[in-house]
C-alpha cells in the first residue's frame, strides 16, 4: 500500500482489499463509520428492500471496508445466498422485537441509566442517523452508529491536524462501559437464534466491527 504524509501526519493510498495499518486513523476512522451505518440498522428495524439490495450486492460486499478473518467470513455468508424481506420481517421480529429473543438495549439488562446518558452524548456531539431514528437512545443499533460516527469525526480532525487524544478517550470509554458489553451480548445471542443467513452474517460483522473499533479507540486514546 502507497503511503504519503500529509501535514505531518501519515495517510495511506485507499485500498478497500487491503488492511490499513495501525497507525492510518483516517483510512481507519472512515471504514468504521461506513460498517456502522451499514450494520446498525439492521437491528434498529426489520431491513428494508434499499437495505438488502446493499447487503446481498456482491460488488459491494467484494470492498466490505473490514478486512479481518470474521468480517470476512460475515461476507462470504452473506454472497453465499439471498433472504427475501418477509421471512427478515418475521426474523426482526422474533430477535429484537415485541417479545425479543435477544435484548438489544442496556435498560432491558438492567443499566436504566444508559439511555439518559447515551442521549446526552448524541446532542452534544451532534449525531443523528435515520436508520436508527427510532430506536431507543441505549439500543444496540444507535450506539453501533453512533461510535461510527465518532471514529469517523476523529479520522478527520486527524486528517486536519487536530489533537484527537480527548476524543479518543471519550469513545474508548463509550466502548468499554456502552457499545461493547451490550454489543458482545447481542452479537452472541444473535448467532444462538438467527436462523436466517443474514443476520447470522450481520452478528459477524458486527463482531468484527467490535473488535476493530475497540482496536481503533485504544491505538488513540
Amino acid at each position: 500500500m502507497d503511503r504519503c504524509h500529509r501535514g505531518g501526519r501519515t495517510v495511506s493510498e485507499f485500498d478497500p482489499t487491503a488492511t490499513p495499518a495501525p497507525d492510518d486513523i483516517v483510512n481507519r476512522g472512515v471504514r468504521l463509520g461506513t460498517v456502522a451505518s451499514v450494520i446498525s440498522g439492521f437491528y434498529a428495524a426489520a431491513p428494508t428492500l434499499g437495505m438488502l439490495d446493499n447487503i446481498f450486492n456482491p460488488d459491494l460486499l467484494a470492498v466490505w471496508p473490514l478486512r479481518d478473518e470474521v468480517s470476512q467470513e460475515g461476507v462470504a455468508l452473506l454472497l453465499s445466498g439471498h433472504d427475501h424481506q418477509g421471512p427478515l420481517r418475521s426474523e426482526w421480529l422474533n430477535l429484537y422485537g415485541y417479545q425479543p429473543s435477544v435484548l438489544p438495549t442496556e435498560s432491558a439488562r438492567g443499566n436504566s441509566s444508559a439511555a439518559a446518558a447515551n442521549a446526552a452524548l448524541y446532542q452534544r456531539d451532534q449525531f443523528s442517523a435515520p436508520q436508527v431514528a427510532d430506536a431507543p437512545a441505549d439500543h444496540i443499533g444507535p450506539e453501533l452508529a453512533y461510535a461510527g460516527h465518532v471514529a469517523t469525526s476523529i479520522a478527520m480532525q486527524y486528517r486536519a491536524g487536530v489533537d484527537v487524544s480527548a476524543e479518543a478517550k471519550g469513545l474508548l470509554t463509550f466502548v468499554r462501559e456502552h457499545v461493547g458489553p451490550l454489543g458482545n451480548v447481542v452479537v452472541a445471542q444473535t448467532k444462538e437464534n438467527a436462523e436466517t443467513l443474514t443476520y447470522q452474517a450481520i452478528a459477524l460483522l458486527t463482531q468484527g466491527y467490535l473488535a476493530e473499533l475497540e482496536s481503533f479507540a485504544e491505538y488513540n486514546g
